[in-house]
């Protein structure tokens, strides 16, 4: 693909810093820069489960592994213990 684009002299001279410090041509720049914005763009569309799974915090808690079976007596002997009461 051929692109033909304007730029005014901010981004010219962005450009040219650019090729200065990584002495790379104007296309190796642009390629680089699409590259860039293509993998942030690529980030924000993760699964959320996949992202969640990732950062480590599924899985980061201990507790009963039978929670889910007597959560409500758990719950209620953990308030009677803070309030007294329950």
């Amino acid at each position: 693909m051929r692109i033909n684009a304007r730029l005014d002299e901010e981004y010219s001279n962005k450009v040219a810093y650019i090729q200065q410090q990584t002495n790379q041509g104007v296309t190796d720049v642009i390629k680089s820069a699409i590259e860039l914005y293509y993998q942030q763009l690529q980030q924000h569309q993760k699964n959320p489960l996949l992202a969640l799974m990732e950062s480590g915090f599924i899985g980061c808690g201990e507790a009963d592994p039978n929670l889910s079976v007597n959560y409500k007596s758990v719950l209620r002997d953990g308030l009677k213990a803070k309030y007294g009461y329950c």
